[in-house]
């Protein structure tokens, strides 16, 4: 009995724990705990970047990574605070709340539900493989300038120096104000800020060669908080600034309030933009070439199940998280269940974990994110992004965008440059003549000055054959009809994506050619394909003896456009009837 489509659909993204095995458990278990202990730490200081209170930074590690894991396909991702995200939320959601005296918590909240709700609306939607139009060198520059502003506009934290405050200007760079402020901090340090901020990235770096399960952040700011507390460092009113006191308990429900439209959507549209670029490109990187296969839309529906569920318990907005997905996979996770773990275990220890995190100097957080914010600039990633000239540019573009602009005009910016590179890309027209090279041989050469000068001319199209690429399309078959060929064969057995813009190209050629006696045909297609073609205006031109089926043997659709060619231009030979460049170099045979 077949299900109805709503079923289906309701058990496609139902949440689960499927393909865990009691073998599983144990290393899922161990990797749990080795993630939370990363997440605690970068989740008070993601809260720290966003300007929102440490509480929501924990609680976004807890019960929304937990149904991100439960909702979600990959088996390495981990839902949670991100740095890009954070920042953000920080500079387009709770400044300019402050800024216009409203609530920054209640802004934020509302923020991450209309963000969770558009993410959900898009995996229903089935726009999970849009995510792959987002190129790799947009993806590189934008956490590349993330990372880069991240680190700047902290250094005055870990310098122990209230940053000085500036006027904003399109016209000025944002990370003209962030090196600004970053160098009149370090003249003006205190000494044991620099100590206490300088410590935590140091430890950490050390402590890699102790394996991905070690809690290396946790331990570097246990350490530093005693080492600074038994100095006296963060005692008295010169003291070093320390977390304020932390209301933390279990998750709990908070409604949503304080909803205004117009200062709430376009920047949980840029979340949502941004959830979806990170997380994708997290769990891409992650997934190795065996196993299940990721399933993108329920990847983003995740993804806005955890932003929801942030919403509705007081925590900040939520993404994938790469560092801690790649700690889950290098500790040995085989599932799913290591990162619900991790979201659990940070959920029950939520109420215990205050008095340890108070004595945390605000120098020690701010020396993790400035870490994080650098090691956001992978020069391997970069590398590997900017191979061609053009992605190159992609991504030095995107990187100084990042740089001038905020983070959600910049955000639009980089989905901008993917999509003009995707048109660059997609309207180049690939098109060669097949000519013979011996007894039932054929190669493939460029289009040149000779093709179309034989009674019978074969071409083959490839890629998407779409509006971008019909002007080029008209030209080139305007130019080869006009060398008067009898008989003009296009294959498009490897072409995809007709559109109506092309079949008028393709309808106007063909009257062209029949006004003077010539006909075009069209081999390599598949049924469904050719049954579209026979109800349009070209089928009608054309008739059902030029719409050529593919077959089940290799080239079996030429060979009938062929043997056509052959029976309307006879008695001539093959090697007056076709274009013949012998060569030693690869061919089809047929």
């Amino acid at each position: 009995m077949e299900q109805s489509p709503l079923r289906s659909a309701l058990g496609r993204f139902a949440p689960h724990l499927r393909g865990t095995g009691r073998a599983d458990v144990l290393p899922d278990l161990l990797a749990g705990f080795a993630i939370a202990a990363l997440a605690i730490p970068q989740a008070v200081a993601y809260a720290l970047v966003a300007g929102l209170p440490a509480e929501m930074g924990l609680a976004a590690a807890a019960l929304p990574a937990l149904m991100g894991s439960l909702f979600g396909s990959s088996r390495f991702m981990v839902t949670g605070p991100t740095n890009p995200t954070a920042l953000l939320l920080g500079v387009s959601v709770v400044a300019p709340a402050v800024a216009r005296g409203a609530d920054p918590v209640a802004a934020a909240l509302a923020t991450a539900l209309c963000a969770g709700l558009i993410l959900i609306g898009l995996g229903v939607l089935g726009y999970g493989r849009a995510s792959r139009f987002l190129s790799d060198s947009v993806i590189s520059g934008f956490n590349a300038g993330v990372g880069l502003l991240i680190a700047l506009r902290y250094l005055p934290m870990l310098a122990g120096v209230e940053p000085a405050p500036h006027e904003t200007s399109v016209w000025v760079p944002n990370v003209w104000w962030a090196l600004r402020g970053a160098a009149s901090a370090i003249g003006a340090a205190d000494p044991r800020a620099l100590v206490v901020g300088s410590a935590v990235p140091v430890l950490i770096l050390a402590a890699r060669r102790l394996g991905p399960r070690f809690p290396a952040a946790l331990a570097a700011l246990a350490l530093v908080a005693a080492a600074a507390t038994a100095l006296g460092w963060t005692e008295g009113e010169g003291g070093l600034q320390r977390l304020q006191a932390l209301a933390l308990e279990l998750p709990g429900f908070h409604a949503p309030r304080g909803f205004d439209p117009a200062h709430i959507l376009p920047p949980a549209l840029a979340l949502s933009l941004l959830v979806t670029v990170q997380a994708m490109a997290s769990a891409r990187a992650l997934e190795p070439g065996r196993g299940p296969a990721l399933d993108p839309d329920r990847e983003l529906f995740s993804q806005g199940v955890a932003n929801v569920t942030a919403a509705l318990v007081g925590a900040q907005c939520t993404s994938g998280s790469l560092t801690r997905s790649l700690t889950a996979r290098l500790s040995g996770a085989r599932t799913r269940l290591a990162s619900a773990t991790a979201g659990g275990l940070v959920a029950l220890f939520l109420p215990v974990l205050a008095p340890g995190l108070e004595r945390v100097p605000l120098a020690a957080l701010a020396g993790l994110i400035v870490l994080t914010g650098f090691a956001s600039i992978s020069p391997t990633q970069i590398r590997r992004a900017a191979a061609t000239p053009g992605d190159a540019a992609v991504l030095v573009v995107t990187f100084a965008v990042t740089l001038w602009l905020d983070l959600v005009p910049a955000v639009y910016a980089g989905l901008l440059l993917s999509l003009a590179l995707l048109v660059r890309r997609a309207g180049r027209l690939q098109m060669v003549e097949l000519v013979q090279s011996g007894q039932r041989r054929l190669r493939e050469i460029p289009i040149d000055a000779s093709t179309g000068a034989t009674p019978a001319v074969l071409l083959q199209l490839e890629g998407d054959l779409n509006f971008a690429v019909a002007p080029e399309l008209a030209d080139r078959l305007k130019e080869i009809a006009a060398r008067g060929p009898s008989f003009v064969t296009l294959r498009l057995k490897r072409a995809r994506h007709l559109d109506a813009t092309v079949l008028e190209v393709l309808r106007r050629v063909a009257t062209e050619l029949e006004s003077r006696g010539a006909m075009l045909v069209l081999c390599g297609l598949n049924e469904p394909l050719r049954a579209l073609l026979a109800r349009t205006e070209l089928g009608l031109v054309l008739g059902p003896e030029a719409l050529l089926l593919t077959g089940g043997r290799l080239f079996e659709g030429l060979e009938r456009a062929l043997d056509l060619a052959r029976r309307r231009l006879r008695p001539l030979p093959d090697t007056e009837l076709f274009r013949n460049e012998p060569d030693d170099d690869w061919q089809y045979e047929i």
